[in-house]
C-alpha cells in the first residue's frame, strides 16, 4: 500500500506555533470516522489518532487518498477544516457530470442512506471482505452505484444486501461483487420489494 503524506504547522492568530495541540483526524463522510494514520508511506507503522503537534508546532502522517475532516484542539479551543484533500487523487476521476460519490475508507459495514452519494466508492484502507446495506426500496426512488475502488474484490468481495424485511437484491437476498474493479448500479422497484 502507498500512501499520501500530510504535514501541516499549527499556529494562532498572531502567526505564533502551537506545540502540544491535538489534531484529529476523520473521514468526510456520513459518521465522521476516525481514520488510520501512519508514520510511513508503506503504511507498515500506525500513528496514534489524534497526534500531538511538536515544539514547532508541526504535525505529519501518512493516509489514503481523500477527504478528511482535520480538527486541531489546543486548550478551549478547536478549530476545523472540512473537505481537506489529501493524495494525488482526492476525490475521483470517474464521477460523471451531475453526480455525487463518496468513498469509504473504513472498515465495517457500509451503510448507505437515501440522502446519500449517487456512487458509493469502496476503497478501504485494509483488505477484507466488505457488507454494503442499501435503504429499504419502499422508502426511496434514488438509484445508486456500488464500486470497487480498490480493485481487490476479487479476493475481499463486497456484499450487498438491502434494509428491510425480505428485500431482494437483483431478484435474491443479497448481490455479491467479486471481480476487481467491479461495480453495480441498482434502482429501486417501484413497488419497494428490492432492488434491480
Amino acid at each position: 500500500m502507498t500512501l499520501a503524506r500530510f504535514d501541516r504547522t499549527v499556529t494562532d492568530n498572531f502567526g505564533n506555533v502551537v506545540s502540544g495541540a491535538s489534531v484529529t483526524v476523520r473521514a468526510d463522510i456520513p459518521g465522521q470516522p476516525l481514520v488510520s494514520l501512519y508514520s510511513d508511506r508503506a503504511g507498515t507503522t500506525p500513528l496514534g489518532n489524534p497526534v500531538v503537534t511538536d515544539a514547532n508546532g508541526d504535525f505529519g502522517f501518512y493516509v489514503a487518498g481523500g477527504f478528511y475532516q482535520i480538527a486541531v484542539t489546543h486548550g478551549a479551543d478547536t478549530k476545523t477544516q472540512r473537505y481537506v484533500g489529501i493524495g494525488l487523487a482526492q476525490g475521483s476521476d470517474l464521477m460523471a457530470s451531475g453526480t455525487t460519490e463518496r468513498v469509504v475508507t473504513a472498515a465495517g459495514t457500509v451503510t448507505v442512506t437515501n440522502d446519500d452519494a449517487d456512487v458509493i466508492l469502496i476503497k478501504k484502507t485494509v483488505g477484507a471482505a466488505t457488507a454494503v446495506v442499501l435503504p429499504d426500496p419502499s422508502t426511496t426512488t434514488k438509484k445508486v452505484r456500488i464500486v470497487d475502488r480498490k480493485y481487490d474484490a476479487a479476493t475481499n468481495n463486497i456484499t450487498i444486501t438491502s434494509a428491510g424485511t425480505s428485500k431482494t437484491i437483483m431478484g435474491g437476498a443479497q448481490y455479491v461483487i467479486d471481480s476487481n474493479g467491479g461495480s453495480i448500479e441498482l434502482v429501486p422497484l417501484d413497488d419497494g420489494t428490492g432492488w434491480v
